[in-house]
């Protein structure tokens, strides 16, 4: 069965397997263009009289289908999941949507400006080498659950605002809502093994390679933007570092020195991107310098890899 098949299917039986209330509601297939550029397609289930509807993604369930998951067990589970999904989706007719109301809760995001140059039309948005951040605004926490809406250029419109004020607000929101975590990659890789690491300053001290996120391990790249955070992480390290683009939500960071090998790292970037991280999330194919004296992120050219930064893996 193909994937827009599959969908329609979904969509004509799934009254089945939901309660009564259910019934008169409103199935459509709709499309959602997530950063760069990747399209989802899901249903919503609307109720009559009932704001905004939560766009559920069938991928996971066709995935499901073609491994052998047979249409009924779907079904159920589709409809199950769907109705907890709608309990906890914000009801924005019902929310104070003013900026005075929303401001506390705007974060950054980082994206590839090449790969979202038409989403990037249509929002607020500061760009830093190949890179742009954009914003969001969070409309629900639950656990590591976080719901959350794009912000536009309809909403500065609203509220009659700019951009710097926007980006001076989310910045400081990361401060509250998302602080910064550095770790040693022995710790993390211990922590995915679920092997115990007691992390010390001599093991931050004798380690090469860290980890910049946060504790939600959420939009951890958009600290590229936040100098603060790069300084105080540049005296933690004791210098300069160099910055692999992990994902939109981590970062790697390696001491820098006169034997750092950019090609091997940005080859490894590559290869981590191809094979490791799902589309939707990949950040970057380039190195990045922080350089601690004049306290500047960039980007590192060809120029500079012929000019000896050599780092052997």
């Amino acid at each position: 069965m193909r994937y827009e098949e599959f969908i329609e299917e979904i969509k004509k039986h799934i009254k089945e397997y939901l309660p009564e209330e259910w019934q008169a509601a409103n199935i459509m297939s709709q499309k959602e263009t997530k950063n760069n550029g990747i399209n989802q397609y899901g249903i919503t289930i609307q109720k009559p009289g009932t704001g905004l509807a939560p766009l559920l993604s069938l991928k996971e369930y066709y995935q499901l289908h073609s491994k052998g998951a047979n249409m009924e067990y779907i079904l159920n589970k589709i409809g199950k999941e769907y109705q907890e999904a709608a309990k906890t989706a914000p009801d924005f007719e019902t929310q104070d949507l003013s900026y005075e109301n929303m401001r506390n809760r705007l974060i950054l995001c980082a994206v590839n400006t090449e790969k979202n140059k038409e989403l990037l039309s249509s929002v607020p948005h500061q760009r830093v080498e190949d890179l742009a951040i954009v914003y969001r605004c969070i409309m629900i926490e639950k656990g590591d659950r976080i719901g959350s809406v794009l912000i536009n250029n309809d909403h500065l419109r609203l509220w009659d605002i700019g951009a710097d004020v926007l980006l001076e607000h989310a910045k400081n929101n990361m401060k509250e809502m998302f602080p910064y975590e550095l770790h040693t990659m022995d710790y993390i890789m211990s922590d995915i093994m679920g092997v115990p690491f007691e992390e010390s300053r001599d093991s931050m001290e004798n380690s090469l390679m860290f980890v910049l996120s946060n504790n939600k391990k959420w939009q951890g790249a958009s600290y590229l933007f936040c100098p603060e955070v790069l300084e105080a992480v540049s005296k933690e390290l004791g210098g300069s570092f160099l910055i692999l683009p992990s994902s939109i939500h981590e970062l790697i960071l390696i001491r820098q020195s006169e034997d750092s090998n950019i090609q091997v790292l940005r080859d490894m970037v590559c290869e981590v991107n191809q094979t490791q991280v799902i589309p939707e999330e990949r950040l970057s194919n380039e190195i990045y310098q922080y350089d601690a004296e004049n306290r500047k992120m960039s980007m590192v050219s060809d120029g500079e890899i012929q000019q000896g930064m050599h780092f052997e893996m």
